[in-house]
C-alpha cells in the first residue's frame, strides 16, 4: 500500500487569500447614508479649549435646511394595530362557518355539497309556500323548501321566488363578529352553458 501525500501548500494558501478578503471588506466604522447627508451641511466645531477672542464676534453657523427637510426628520410612524386585522392572516380562510345553536341538525345529503356544485332544475309556486328541486353533480334531485339546510356552511333558504332561490349562510369574520351573506341560486334552463 503506497499512499501519495498531497501537499497542503495550495490549500492553505488559498483558505488564507479567502479569509483576507472577507476580512478586508469589514470596517469597524458605523456605515452611513451618502444620500441622507447630502443635503445637510457639514459645520466643523472649534475645539472647547480655545476661546474666540472677545472683541470679534462668531457670526453664528449658516444652516441651509428647508421647512421641508426638517418636517421630514421630525416624522416618526409608530403602527397601531389596534382594530386592523393581521396582515399574514389569510383572510377567507377566515370565515367559519357558524352552525346554528338550539336546533338539532343532522346532516341531509344537499349539507354534504357545496353550493358551486348544485344546481337549481325546478321551482313550484303556488298558493302556500314554493318549492324547488335542486340537482347535485351526480344527478340526483331534492326538494326544497323555505327553512331547509343546504351547502356546507349550514345554508338555510330564505327564499323562493319564481325564477331563484335565496339562500342565507351565517359566519364569523376575523373579528370574530357573526355576518351573514345571501347566495342566490338561478334557475337552470336546458341548454344554457352547455357546450355541444
Amino acid at each position: 500500500m503506497v499512499r501519495e501525500r498531497r501537499s497542503k501548500g495550495p490549500c492553505a494558501l488559498i483558505l488564507i487569500i479567502g479569509i483576507a478578503l472577507i476580512l478586508g471588506g469589514c470596517d469597524r466604522s458605523p456605515r452611513t447614508d451618502s444620500k441622507k447627508e447630502e443635503g445637510r451641511e457639514k459645520v466643523m466645531l472649534a475645539p472647547k479649549s480655545r476661546k474666540p477672542s472677545p472683541s470679534v464676534p462668531t457670526p453664528a453657523p449658516a444652516t441651509s435646511t428647508s421647512p421641508l427637510q426638517q418636517k421630514e426628520e421630525k416624522r416618526h410612524y409608530v403602527y397601531d394595530p389596534t382594530g386592523k386585522r393581521d396582515p399574514f392572516q389569510p383572510f377567507i380562510a377566515m370565515q367559519t362557518p357558524v352552525k346554528p345553536s338550539g336546533e338539532q341538525i343532522s346532516l341531509t345529503p344537499l349539507q354534504k355539497y357545496d353550493l358551486s356544485q348544485l344546481k337549481l332544475v325546478a321551482i313550484l309556486v303556488g298558493k302556500t309556500e314554493g318549492r324547488a328541486m335542486v340537482e347535485d353533480s351526480e344527478g340526483k334531485g331534492y326538494i326544497v323548501e323555505k327553512g331547509t339546510y343546504i351547502g356546507r356552511n349550514f345554508g338555510k333558504v330564505k327564499k323562493i321566488l319564481k325564477d331563484s332561490v335565496i339562500i342565507e349562510e351565517r359566519y364569523k369574520d376575523y373579528l370574530g363578529n357573526i355576518r351573514s351573506k345571501e347566495i342566490l341560486l338561478r334557475l337552470h334552463v336546458p341548454g344554457e352553458g352547455e357546450k355541444l
